[in-house]
């Protein structure tokens, strides 16, 4: 008798402790929905817009407490003055319109078009890789396409830079939200393949990543030192290709 109310109430701490997890990251994700990055300084009329679209990786729910650590804010604070850098990334949205939370039905993306960029960094197909989202890669492509070519259509736009979606690194992780690590660089293939298509620019943040896990905690969003070593990236992209 002893044995079994003893092993009933072991099984009653597990699930009252997944419980309190699925909480935890429902109350996590409501929030960052309803209080996003702040975009709220002034530009000013020379300033070149640069429009950073994304997921929670952009939005970086790791850190959403400390919002100077994002990758954007890092990246406006290296490219300085005549320049900025605002925040568009949305929590656990994905880059096809046929997935669980596609990105073109968020406020963020009507924000981002609005904010006539002249430069739009799009970092996007991490939760395409869900089992719930991923029918493949020549789908995903398509439908990736479809949301660049919103961009692509803005007359403000000069440049738009593609990333890949950086490594994750599921292992020992406590939720993983369904992510598949095996498709991540499939998912990044595929967007340097649509940037070699269109002749845009591309940033390896699969290649770039893939030897540092210590940029993620949790194994898929980036601590500071990780949002800073994705700003670096940007930065040389942004500046390198100027000077040419």
């Amino acid at each position: 008798m002893r044995e079994e109310i003893r092993k009933n109430r072991v099984k009653f701490i597990i699930v009252f402790a997944l419980f309190v997890i699925v909480l935890v990251f429902m109350g996590v994700f409501f929030l960052n929905r309803l209080s996003g990055p702040d975009n709220e300084e002034e530009i000013g009329s020379e300033d070149t817009r640069i429009a950073a679209v994304g997921d929670s990786i952009t939005y970086n729910l790791y850190v959403a407490n400390g919002q100077e650590e994002f990758y954007p804010q890092q990246l406006d604070d290296l490219l300085g003055e005549g320049y900025a850098v605002h925040n568009f990334g949305v929590s656990n949205y994905a880059a096809q319109a046929s997935s669980d939370f596609p990105y073109d039905t968020t406020d963020e993306y009507q924000e981002s078009l609005d904010f006539d960029p002249e430069i739009v960094i799009m970092m996007l197909g991490t939760n395409d890789t869900k089992d719930t989202n991923w029918n493949g890669s020549g789908q995903f492509k398509d439908e990736y396409i479809d949301l660049l070519e919103s961009y692509r259509d803005l007359p403000s736009v000069s440049r738009i830079i593609l990333a890949s979606p950086p490594a994750v690194f599921l292992e020992g992780a406590v939720i993983s939200g369904g992510i598949d690590a095996s498709r991540i660089s499939v998912a990044g293939n595929t967007v340097e393949e649509i940037a070699a298509e269109y002749e845009l620019e591309f940033v390896d943040m699969y290649e770039e990543t893939i030897n540092h896990p210590e940029y993620f905690p949790d194994g898929i969003h980036p601590n500071e030192e990780g949002s800073a070593a994705l700003a670096e990236l940007f930065y040389q992209q942004i500046t390198e290709e100027n000077a040419q």
